[in-house]
Parts: C-alpha cells; structure tokens; sequence
C-alpha cells in the first residue's frame, strides 16, 4: 500500500511537470474581453489566492531551482531533457489528435513520436524536426470542446495553473497516459518527477517573467489561457516554437508560442506592475 502511495505522489508531481508550473501566453496575446471573449470567472477570489499561491511557489522554489540547474547543466543536457519530456506527451498529444478527428496532425504527431523515440534516443534529440514533422498542444479539454462541451468557468488550480471545470478533465487522462505511469520502479518514477519539474521551471522561466511583468498578472494569465484553449478548439496549427526550449534547436514555426501553445492575436498587453495587487511579483501557470 505505502508503494501505491508514494507512486500516486511521485505521478502527481510529474503532472506538476508535464503541465508545466507557468502559464505560456501567446507572444502575441490581447486581452480576451477587448477580442469578445466571453470570460466566466465567477469565482475569482479563491482563484486569485491560488494564482498568488502558485506565483509564491514558483519565485521561492521553482526559480532558484532552474536558476541553479541551468549553472550546473551544460546546455546540450538541458535541450536534451526538454527533448525527451516533448516528446513523452506526444502519445497523449496524438490520442486527442484523432479524438478530434484531425487525422494529418495525428499521423504527423505520431511519425514525430516514433522518430524521436527510435532516431532521437527516446527523444533526447529531436531528429523529427529535420523532417518537416513540429511539435504540437492538444488535450482532452480541447477534444471536449470540440466535441461542442462548452468551456465552463474558469479555474486556477494548486500547481497546475489554469484551467477550467472542462479543462480538468484533462489532469488525470494524462497522467495516466503518459508512459512515466507504467515505470515500475518508484526511484526512477521520483527521479523522473524531480527532473521533470526542475525541467519544466527551467523551460517557462520566460513565460513565468512576461506574465509577472503584465499590469495586471491575474487578469493578463487568464486571458492569454482561455484565448489560447479557443484557438486550440478552432483548430489552429498550434506548433511549438523554438522559445519552449530556450537552449534547444526546435522547428521554427509561424505560430510559435513560448512553453506550450499559440495565437493568432496581436499582443496588446501593458507591462508595468499591477496597481490592484500592488506588485507584479506574481506567479503562473498553466493547463
């Protein structure tokens, strides 16, 4: 029973890892109400207590972590490690590709997956991107909503960072899928976590920074998130960019975005700090 225990904690923190400690906007993200957006967040104040909860996390832990591992990590293990954790969520990724009946980005995602694995030394090299085949978001909460299941309000969750009472169903449906869950060994699953956070923190530290520089933090990461999961459910080629991975040679792309998605907005955010909260030291996440 102990080992079930501490592997389900072990996969909790991985999720922690795979989804990232940061929200990823959009390196062009307007605000989502001056788009038309609809932005439901009726519960805002216990959304704002885990935005700042995250934020904390995140300046007193996750960054002087990633500060720290990129000092004592050349730069070639640290765009290999982005590597290899891209492309274990590729499984995941192509799943709800084919859920959404979108066959092409599928069979790409799937063609990526095989040639990291077998070609890339289980991804540690991302030889797919010599072949025409990019990176790309998806996940349940974008299959619901292209299955017609509206959005629902929106939701800061402890570690993960936003999502949505649609989005959440997403949480566990990766962990599940992702081939960490199947490792045997509870030191190896606690490695993989422990690197894959320190990874992560490492990876968003440029889309952690330009949300704790918005006006308004808060409202700046909530935009960009639901903007984001709109453009995912429209169908936009939502290929990753080579800022994902600050160190890493990733495909270009014409929609890239910075840890994990894209938009096709023009950027109409105001940096400054945030004179509701009095500071923009906050944290972000993402989901």
């Amino acid at each position: 029973m102990a080992r079930r225990e501490a592997r389900a904690v072990a996969f909790a923190v991985l999720a922690v890892a795979l989804q990232g400690c940061a929200t990823t906007p959009a390196a062009g993200t307007a605000d989502a109400q001056s788009a038309g957006m609809d932005i439901s967040d009726p519960w805002e104040p216990m959304n704002r207590k885990m935005f700042d909860l995250n934020m904390a996390l995140y300046d007193h832990v996750f960054e002087p972590l990633s500060r720290g591992y990129e000092r004592v990590t050349p730069q070639p293990v640290r765009a290999g490690i982005a590597h290899f954790f891209a492309n274990a969520e590729m499984p995941y990724v192509a799943l709800n590709d084919f859920l959404q009946l979108r066959v092409h980005q599928g069979l790409s995602d799937v063609g990526r997956f095989l040639c990291n694995t077998i070609f890339g030394v289980v991804g540690l090299f991302d030889v797919a991107g010599r072949f025409d085949l990019p990176p790309h978001e998806n996940g349940l909460g974008v299959t619901l909503g292209v299955w017609g299941l509206p959005q629902g309000p929106y939701l800061v969750l402890p570690f993960f960072g936003p999502s949505s009472v649609r989005s959440v169903a997403g949480v566990p449906a990766e962990i599940f899928l992702s081939p960490f869950y199947y490792v045997q060994s509870a030191p190896a699953q606690w490695s993989i976590a422990t690197v894959g956070t320190i990874n992560e923190g490492y990876t968003n530290r440029g889309a952690v920074q330009m949300v704790q520089d918005a006006l308004s933090p808060y409202d700046f990461a909530r935009s960009a998130w639901l903007q984001h999961q709109a453009y995912l459910v429209r169908g936009a080629d939502a290929s990753a960019s080579a800022t994902e991975f600050p160190d890493a040679i990733a495909p270009a792309s014409p929609n890239g975005l910075p840890g994990a998605g894209t938009s096709a907005a023009p950027a109409t955010a105001t940096i400054g700090t945030d004179p509701k909260h009095g500071s923009s030291t906050t944290h972000t996440e993402k989901r």
